[in-house]
């Protein structure tokens, strides 16, 4: 596409003038795009009923293929493949087939630029590489659309073993919007149908992003595959050139040894937990690499989210609107750059190599405060709240590796084969894994990885190492002083006592954690006599390995259990345990405490009743905070649009908008904060119910297809309501806008307590992280019903704001000031809704860095 070189094309491909349309089957071909070894793209149009047009990309593979039977076959079988695959980091295929002898595909146009050009322009600007929170982000969605494509199926619900082959910036587009997409899934193909096809030793895509088995010839590529490639994509990014240049012949023998710069040598902002992971996706040996690319898309977030909390995509549309400013007034297109974007792009440009590195905050700001920004008029967030203190490094080879100066092998990270630090995994020294394993964001997708085999080896290994070196010194000392035999006996014994300790020293340091149920929950637990202050389910951190300990789960009117216990995973996690406690005869029951019901809930499903109107469930409707997470259901946590009254306004399906809101509304008089955000709700033909709502704010978004638009936020009370927001619809810079008018007073929605879930009771002090599972919920039915999003509103006493966000499967967000929390999904009957997901909430106030990603692992989960 629009990352394809640009050759002269066959004479037999068409060659449409700059502004003269040719037919093509429904298809209009408006300008050639680009021409490639396989194919010639064009900018086109799709022609529908009633003169409805609509923008795509026409690929026509070039003729002396179409006359290879087994190419056209293959092509026939991989675009069929590709024309499934619905993901909104993968540009979708329309269509795909053959008119008067040309096969071709049709795929989503996407305007904006690819990320090559992207790359190439920031250089010219002053950028030598892109801001590191810019480039995680992107190669995070750039994972995401990836992963999606390795975990498809087909309509037979076999997997199809997806990889894409030729993940590069050139087969990578960003939108205007911010959008990322992965383009060109040509190369990509399903293995069990294509796969003795392949001509073996067949190499394809570009060889400096090759994985080191696609570099060999190998033919049973994975999802690693692709993620080493996002790697180097990573890699290029940060640090404005690739990890390998130069000929074919010159790098193959380098990529194979892992013989590359390393990344923070480049760039300074690059930090040793950042270089860790980009090391981890670049390993030599694939068995090393993270597992999926939605585990790599984790480690990137969790990088990006905890260096830049307050990080907004928005930023990635404005780099493209300041870069791209002259391509885009050349279109007709206005740029929206605001003042503050381009104070950060110039401390960008100020930093010169350290591009990217979080600025510090300003005299008289506080962490949190935007860097001294105030108010939103900027349009862009300030990304500074903590920076990692880059280590002064010291190289240690010419392979790349770089150690931290004056750092011991026991300082938790080891180099790995590629010629950087890898993140450490779990067959690693047991006494660096607790501290520093690698993190993973969403915990129920961190695999429990049995290595008790592999650790006892290793400390095994660790044993008869400290042995030799122990008694080689000993021996040494003993010869050095000459002191009597009696002498010599006695201190020999001194110093195994002292490595004895140590050991056991080291041994104490392995722990494990006890996930621990009870039938019935709400039981009290008691560790070697010490009880504990929750009660089940509940997990029990910090149980050393080795260490028998007694185990008392009791409950009013039932049996007391008891068991002594010792915990021997190496994996950091024992089995669960679920105790069925034996009813006393004759004894009464006492009722479980809606903590224990509302946490039960989700591991012990029940079938879903239909609700009573006007007699809704608490616990399903309301949970106190604390509680380690919380369930949201659409047959019970949904509002029906129709009884209540919405801000809303009638668009023209046919024609394509631009929406953006100005103003502020207050939800409580005399009480500091406003909002500009509002969460909407679309009604179309072509909508999916994924799509059907979201939030709106200052940034630009582009609506197709819309018959309706209701706009609204969320309120407890609407008497000390005040301000207004508007919202505009621009159909075109040569017309004016139209606009909605959303008032805090009248249009603001109080929903019946049986239309929403609220978390009560959080500390506004405090800072949360919320991760959902990629759980299934629906809100119609059929394939296009589920859901993977949540609608929420933040809000506090103190504060007169109320923000609306998203709750997304797999993704985590961050909140603070709030001491409420209201979901809901909007929907327009509720009778078909079913499923539910479960969010995930941790306090990470106090936290250090280690213990944060060890809870957002799971670990204590």
């Amino acid at each position: 596409m629009l990352g394809l070189p640009s050759i002269s094309s066959n004479n037999a491909t068409r060659n449409v003038a700059p502004n003269a349309a040719q037919e093509f089957g429904k298809y209009e071909l408006v300008s050639k795009l680009a021409a490639g070894g396989m194919a010639v793209t064009y900018r086109a149009r799709m022609r529908g009923a009633a003169g409805v047009t609509k923008p795509v990309v026409i690929k026509q593979i070039l003729p002396h293929f179409a006359d290879e039977p087994a190419f056209v076959e293959m092509f026939v079988s991989e675009a069929r493949v590709a024309a499934a695959l619905t993901h909104g980091n993968i540009a979708q295929v329309f269509d795909f087939g053959e008119i008067d002898g040309q096969y071709f595909l049709a795929m989503e146009f996407v305007h904006g630029q690819p990320l090559s050009k992207l790359m190439r322009r920031a250089q010219r600007m002053g950028l030598p590489g892109l801001p590191v929170p810019l480039a995680l982000y992107i190669a995070s969605q750039i994972c995401d659309g990836l992963d999606y494509a390795h975990r498809h199926r087909g309509e037979d619900g076999e997997p199809l073993g997806l990889v894409h082959r030729d993940v590069s910036p050139d087969n990578v587009l960003i939108s205007y919007e911010g959008q990322v997409k992965v383009i060109d899934f040509g190369i990509a193909k399903a293995t069990s149908v294509v796969e003795t096809r392949t001509s073996p030793g067949t190499l394809k895509g570009k060889y400096p992003y090759f994985s080191t088995e696609q570099a060999r010839g190998e033919q049973d590529l994975d999802a690693r595959s692709d993620t080493f490639a996002v790697g180097v994509v990573l890699y290029e990014m940060l640090c404005g050139r690739r990890p390998y240049e130069g000929e074919f012949a010159v790098v193959l023998p380098r990529l194979l040894a892992g013989d590359y710069p390393a990344p923070s040598a480049l760039n300074p902002a690059i930090t040793p937990e950042l270089e860790a992971v980009i090391g981890t996706a670049m390993a030599l040996d694939r068995g090393e690499r993270y597992p999926t690319a939605q585990a790599f898309s984790e480690a990137l977030r969790e990088q990006l989210y905890s260096s830049w909390p307050r990080f907004s995509p928005s930023l990635v549309a404005q780099l493209l609107g300041h870069l791209f400013a002259e391509d885009l007034a050349v279109e007709g297109h206005p740029v929206e750059v605001t003042p503050g974007f381009l104070e950060q792009f110039s401390e960008w440009k100020a930093s010169g190599g350290a591009a990217g590195r979080p600025p510090a905050p300003r005299p008289g700001s506080s962490p949190g405060s935007e860097s001294g920004r105030t108010g939103s008029s900027s349009g862009v967030r300030a990304l500074a709240i903590r920076t990692p203190p880059p280590a002064s490094r010291t190289r240690t080879s010419t392979t790349g590796n770089l150690r931290a100066a004056g750092s011991t092998p026991a300082s938790g990270r080891r180099a790995s084969s590629t010629g950087v630090p890898r993140a450490p995994t779990n067959t690693e020294n047991p006494v660096t894994r607790v501290d520093a394993q690698r993190p993973h964001d969403t915990p129920v997708e961190v695999p429990a990885l049995p290595a008790s085999a592999e650790l006892r080896q290793s400390l095994r290994e660790t044993e008869l190492r400290v042995a030799e070196v122990t008694a080689e010194r000993r021996n040494q000392w003993l010869l050095l002083l000459g002191v009597p035999f009696a002498a010599l006996l006695l201190l020999g014994f001194l110093i195994s006592r002292v490595t004895g300790s140590k050991a056991d020293a080291s041994e104490a340091l392995l722990v494990s954690s006890q996930w621990i149920r009870s039938t019935p929950a709400g039981a009290t637990v008691k560790i070697d006599g010490k009880e504990l202050p929750e009660r089940t389910p509940l997990v029990v951190s910090d149980l050393p390995l080795k260490k028998a300990y007694t185990l008392e789960i009791s409950r009013a009117g039932y049996r007391p259990w008891s068991q002594e216990r010792t915990p021997l995973s190496a994996t950091g996690a024992e089995p669960e345990l679920n105790v069925a406690l034996e009813p006393l005869p004759g004894a009464s029951i006492d009722p479980l405490p809606a903590e224990a019901t509302a946490a039960s809930a989700p591991s012990e499903p029940a079938p879903e009743p239909v609700p009573t109107p006007g007699a809704p469930d608490s616990s399903r409707h309301a949970v106190d905070y604390p509680t380690r997470l919380f369930v949201l259901r659409p047959r019970h946590n949904a509002f029906p649009l129709s009884q209540y009254a919405t801000a809303s306004i009638e668009l023209n399906p046919a024609k394509s908008y631009l929406v953006t809101t100005d103003g502020a509304a207050s939800m409580a008089q005399g009480k500091g904060g406003a909002t500009d955000h509002l969460a909407y709700f679309i009604e179309g033909d072509h909508v999916s119910v994924d799509e059907s709502f979201g939030v709106l704010g200052t940034g630009s978004r582009t609506f197709k297809g819309i018959r309706r638009m209701h706009v609204f936020t969320l309120d407890d009370d609407l008497s000390d309501n005040s301000g207004t927001v508007r919202v505009k619809f621009q159909q075109s810079q040569w017309m004016a806008p139209r606009v909605l008018a959303f008032t805090a007073a009248e249009d603001a929605l109080v929903l019946k307590p049986e239309h929403q879930f609220v978390l009560r009771g959080l500390n506004p002090e405090a800072v949360y992280l919320l991760t959902v599972r990629d759980d299934a919920a629906e809100l119609a039915s059929g394939p296009g019903g589920r859901v993977h999003r949540a609608l929420c509103v933040e809000s506090s006493q103190k504060s007169a704001r109320r923000t609306p966000r998203l709750l997304e499967s797999g993704k985590r967000v961050q909140i603070t000031g709030a001491d409420t929390l209201r979901c809901t999904f909007p929907d327009t009957r509720l009778e078909d809704n079913q499923g539910a997901f479960e969010v995930d909430i941790v306090d990470v106030t106090p936290m250090s860095r280690q213990e944060r990603a060890a809870a957002l692992r799971g670990e204590t989960r």
